[in-house]
């Protein structure tokens, strides 16, 4: 006699989720100001049915099932993006994005993996293209979680030398807990989904006022730190170069902005074990070294300025894992040393943008070592 079959499809531990959820890049250990180890990444939710589904939870979870991070409510709101949805639901077809941040004490052993755990809620579309709840016969709950998303974790990140020199340097749209312009940035190339600015940080100096400008917002003399020195955080060879933008208007919508000019004048160096430099917005005629030279650290290589997709003089840089400053992920980095004076106060940034004062909160204030500086914070190198 036969043995019984199994009657199920599914085992106990797989779940008709509707939506499929992937990490866009393994995420890459960084210590950030803070005195945390950051695991910045994002996970790539599809809703490939014709049901809505809103997330309600998502947790970052290691192999065991132990929570590392939670984002629900309000925080998952701020840090998802929707772009088939709203108000946190995915519609029919839709497409979104999970900003995490998971982070540890120094001290803490890092997981070997990370996985995701959802929490969903699902309904059917009605005749008028609306959510409609299941009916009661349905073969799925409307509620219901599962576990998917896994990931391994990548290389940590790299140390560098500051590129810049002075006090008063502002962290504008850096890691990791806020979706920034940078932060945000996620673009399809050749059918990839890339992230390139992960850690990207742009530049800007406060004068010996707190002000990042003093006079005409539309004059680029009234920056103060306009024309200072950028300097090789790295060495290696110079691998893609563009010096040919000229300066946009301060405090004004960029114009003539193409893929290839996007960043203004740059330079990308390979300074080894599969991470690039990105120096971007630099003054026309400044760059200093040319395709295939080879760059020593703490070098002079151009000039801050305000060329490519730029509203005010300031250094775009960021690490990346390959040669092309959009088809690329973005890789951490820390630097050997700085100093903070604390973090710009919330919505001082609109202030500033004003031709107001900064205030500083003085959250991470001190020396720091081999750190990455975080949002808004305010360094000395």
């Amino acid at each position: 006699m036969a043995s019984a079959v199994h009657a199920q499809s599914l085992k106990s531990n797989e779940i008709l989720s509707t939506v499929t959820v992937q990490p866009v890049s393994e995420p890459n250990p960084v210590q950030g100001a803070d005195g945390r180890v950051h695991l910045a990444y994002e996970l790539l939710v599809d809703n490939p049915t014709n049901l809505f589904v809103r997330l309600d939870k998502v947790e970052a979870v290691d192999a065991v099932g132990k929570s590392l991070s939670s984002l629900d409510g309000e925080r998952l709101a701020r840090m998802m993006q929707l772009y088939g949805g709203s108000d946190g639901m995915l519609s029919p077809g839709g497409t979104g994005i999970v900003f995490m941040d998971v982070s540890f004490a120094s001290s803490e052993k890092l997981p070997d993996r990370i996985l995701a755990r959802i929490a969903a809620f699902r309904q059917h579309a009605g005749p008028d293209g609306k959510p409609t709840p299941l009916p009661a016969d349905a073969p799925v709950p409307a509620s219901y979680s599962f576990t998917g998303g896994a990931t391994a974790l990548g290389k940590p990140a790299v140390v560098l030398e500051p590129p810049l020199r002075g006090t008063g340097w502002i962290a504008a749209n850096g890691c990791c807990d806020t979706i920034t312009s940078h932060r945000g940035a996620t673009m399809a190339v050749n059918g990839l989904l890339r992230v390139p600015e992960r850690f990207a940080i742009d530049w800007l100096k406060l004068d010996d006022t707190g002000r990042v400008f003093t006079g005409e917002a539309t004059r680029l003399e009234s920056y103060a730190y306009y024309g200072t020195p950028v300097y090789a955080a790295a060495g290696g060879t110079v691998v893609n170069l563009y010096d040919e933008a000229d300066e946009q208007v301060p405090s004004q919508a960029a114009k003539g902005i193409t893929t290839e000019n996007i960043g203004g004048n740059m330079l990308v160096i390979d300074i080894g074990h599969g991470a690039f430099a990105f120096y971007a917005h630099l003054q026309r005629g400044s760059l200093k070294v040319k395709l295939g030279d080879l760059v020593k650290t703490g070098q002079a290589i151009g000039l801050l300025g305000n060329t490519g997709n730029s509203t005010a003089p300031h250094l775009h840089f960021h690490v990346m894992d390959g040669p092309s400053p959009l088809d690329a992920n973005g890789l951490p980095f820390v630097f050997t040393h700085f100093s903070s004076q604390g973090v710009l106060a919330p919505g001082n940034e609109d202030a500033l943008e004003q031709g107001g004062t900064a205030r500083i909160d003085p959250k991470l204030k001190g020396q720091h070592v081999n750190e990455l500086p975080l949002n808004d914070e305010v360094v000395d190198f």
